[in-house]
């Protein structure tokens, strides 16, 4: 009986082991790969891109500056991949410290867009700056952009989609599906086509 016992013991201490072991090359491939993409974008983009070389960058990471626009990552993104981050020329993003973007989220930015600190951003989120022209026979040539700022600690939902010229106050939550159109208060629950209040956090 002993024996049995000090086999199962023996069994879950291997078990134990090799699952720190593998969380702990998990971390370490985790930390190298940060690394490869920090030197890869500082050699495309130069001084145009403001990055810290550990993060947390999983699945595919995609960033396009276009000439004399910048892009600024605060300390520890965290990305589930794909990750898409487009800056048409003059334009600039900022990202603040300890944002989270999930998988298929996509920000595209013509003139400034400026996430706060501590920014969840769900699955499918998209964030653009501008609009398409439009004229008497349909689409034109050309963008019409005015800035989105986003404040710290926001969560936005899967499937939103964060129009131009927005304001989002701190600590908002924005439900899944949204389309924001117009600005948002802090610390307020908002939901809809287009996006309407629904209740206070406070």
């Amino acid at each position: 009986m002993f024996k049995d016992i000090e086999k199962s013991v023996k069994v879950c201490n291997w078990s134990t082991s090799s699952v720190s072991l593998n969380n702990i090359l998990k971390k370490v491939f985790l930390g190298i790969r940060s690394v490869c993409i920090y030197i890869k974008e500082k050699l495309m983009y130069g001084v145009n891109i403001q990055i810290t070389p550990v993060n947390s960058i999983k699945g595919k990471f995609k960033v396009e500056l276009q000439r004399r626009s910048k892009l600024q990552i605060g300390e520890f993104l965290m990305t589930a991949g794909p990750c898409y981050i487009k800056c048409t020329e003059g334009a600039k993003c900022i990202i603040g410290n300890n944002v989270f973007l999930n998988h298929n989220s996509s920000i595209t930015c013509a003139k400034e867009i400026n996430i706060g600190d501590n920014c969840n951003i769900a699955n499918n989120a998209v964030i653009v700056d501008h609009d398409h022209k439009l004229g008497e026979y349909g689409v034109e040539e050309g963008l019409e952009s005015n800035p989105v700022y986003i404040g710290k600690n926001v969560w936005i939902g899967a499937n939103v989609v964060v129009l131009k010229g927005v304001k989002i106050g701190d600590g908002a939550v924005i439900a899944a599906g949204a389309v924001v159109n117009h600005d948002i208060p802090s610390y307020q629950v908002w939901g809809g086509i287009p996006a309407h209040y629904i209740r206070d956090l406070k």
